[in-house]
């Protein structure tokens, strides 16, 4: 599930760990869907990892 609030990306994915993590990134990649072509992209912001969920917030960016 992904949607933006605050002019910032958050999505919630379901994840096979029990564990708890914070990341702050500046270049993870992500899967995206570009018009209709699947690629690579960036990602910077924060990562959460909850047991058996991962939300992320921040923003994709393409690279120059």
């Amino acid at each position: 599930m992904t949607f933006y609030i605050w002019k910032r990306l958050f999505s919630l994915e379901l994840r096979n760990g029990i564990g708890i993590d914070l990341e702050f990134c500046d270049s993870r990649p992500v899967w995206t869907i570009k018009d209709g072509e699947q690629g690579v992209m960036p990602f910077e912001g924060a990562v959460i990892m909850l047991p058996f969920l991962t939300l992320s917030i921040g923003n994709v960016y393409e690279e120059v």
